[in-house]
């Protein structure tokens, strides 16, 4: 489930753009042709996780040499590529987006693990944009399972779809809100998830403008056995965008979450707390 999250870390890091007009700005997402756009995030989640349940489910539990709480630490560190081509008849900027590097360590408990592999070093998600900085996934090649991948494709494309920005020009102190729903193809499960942030412009600075966000998040999740789960979370965070290049230059956010799921008789609930950087290079 951590890759899902890290492919909606990544799009929600990128999806911001601005342009600048006498001290005002305007929310153009643009992403220009024949460019590179780098991409660098990393997320550091803690976590407590309780357990109840029957007494005797639990002394099975501890008795296989879990200690409870579960505190857990994750450092994630990922890169991702992508290149737009030339600007075709039909108006529409072809790109590719691939995982150039990806990493994760986990402590449970203080016992470390490390993980160098990259799950998606042979993945290529392929797609368009029509200059808006909104993109329409095609098809994502080097990932083998159908089902997978058309999930990912139907899941970015809707987030995409109900992106939307002010059609006026901000002034300082001005704000609006965008709510980004997320279905998360889970297998055997239904994730929604909801993301509603707060932008408000909080200074321009020469060719930078910069934006303080808050968030609330909300979280339903039901599995093909009838166990459900339910989550809420808050978030503050910064934006700076790069207005000569339309680019978001870094953003940040740290969050608070808590959450609950049934599972087999027992209740599990958690307090997470995350932050997250995400910078974005043009070349």
């Amino acid at each position: 489930m951590n890759y899902y999250r890290l492919f909606l870390l990544l799009l929600l890091g990128g999806l911001s753009q601005l342009t600048y007009a006498q001290k005002k700005v305007l929310f153009k997402v643009a992403l220009a042709p024949n460019k590179t756009y780098k991409t660098t995030m990393t997320n550091l989640t803690d976590m407590e996780m309780m357990v109840k349940g029957d007494s005797a489910m639990i002394a099975q539990i501890t008795a296989g040499g879990m200690k409870l709480p579960v505190m857990m630490q994750m450092n994630q560190n990922v890169t991702t590529t992508t290149k737009t081509g030339a600007v075709r008849a039909d108006k529409k900027i072809p790109l590719t987006i691939t995982y150039d590097s990806l990493s994760i360590t986990q402590s449970v408990n203080g016992q470390e693990n490390t993980q160098n592999a990259n799950p998606f070093a042979n993945a290529v998600i392929e797609g368009t944009t029509i200059g808006d900085g909104k993109i329409t996934i095609d098809t994502i090649k080097g990932v083998s399972d159908e089902a997978l991948k058309a999930a990912l494709c139907q899941m970015i494309n809707g987030i995409q779809a109900s992106i939307k920005f002010p059609e006026n020009e901000l002034k300082i102190g001005d704000s609006f809100d965008q709510e980004v729903p997320m279905n998360l193809p889970i297998p055997q499960a239904d994730m929604k998830m909801t993301l509603l942030t707060k932008y408000t412009l909080k200074e321009i600075r020469g060719n930078k403008a910069i934006f303080d966000l808050k968030q609330n998040i909300t979280m339903d999740m039901s599995t093909q056995d009838a166990n459900k789960g339910k989550g809420v979370g808050t978030g503050t965070g910064a934006m700076i965008f790069d207005i000569d290049k339309k680019t978001a230059e870094q953003s940040n956010s740290d969050i608070q979450f808590q959450f609950e799921f049934g599972v087999s008789g027992m209740t599990m609930s958690a307090n997470c707390k995350a932050k997250t950087n995400v910078k974005i290079d043009v070349e």
